[in-house]
């Protein structure tokens, strides 16, 4: 779970290569934050709940893994929206430079992506729910 937030950290860092020195440091520093507060509260979370001492499956069968995703789903969400509105703000900033009778291609394709975005990430917040709930007894 850390090292996909590290992954998605570079994935941030890699859609800001070319923006202003400014709009890194304060995008940039924004994600960096809560990236270490999540990592931070992840780590602690399974600390609490026995995770380093306990093997996984006996950590697992006490249900240690709902606390964590209690803390993990709300995270899920805000860091795809972020996600989402990081990749609009870059394609708006590419808009901008166009001309203007050619904007409504790249506005319709961003509308489009939105959407299809929204979707992905809604039908894999049923995976992330599995990993961290049990469903079935």
């Amino acid at each position: 779970m850390e090292l996909i937030a590290l992954g998605y950290l570079g994935g941030v860092f890699w859609l800001l290569k070319g923006a202003t020195p400014a709009q890194k440091r304060r995008i940039g520093g924004a994600f960096s934050l809560l990236i270490a507060t999540f990592i931070i509260g992840s780590l602690w979370i399974r600390y609490q709940t026995g995770f380093f001492r306990l093997s996984r499956m006996e950590w697992y069968n006490a249900d240690g893994s709902i606390p964590l995703g209690k803390w993990a789903i709300p995270w899920y969400i805000v860091f795809v929206l972020l996600l989402l509105l990081l990749i609009l703000f870059r394609v708006i900033q590419k808009i901008k430079t166009m001309p203007a009778n050619k904007r409504w291609l790249p506005f319709v394709l961003a509308v489009f992506f939105t959407i299809v975005y929204l979707a992905a990430a809604y039908f894999s917040l049923f995976f992330v729910f599995f990993l961290f709930f049990p469903f079935a007894p």
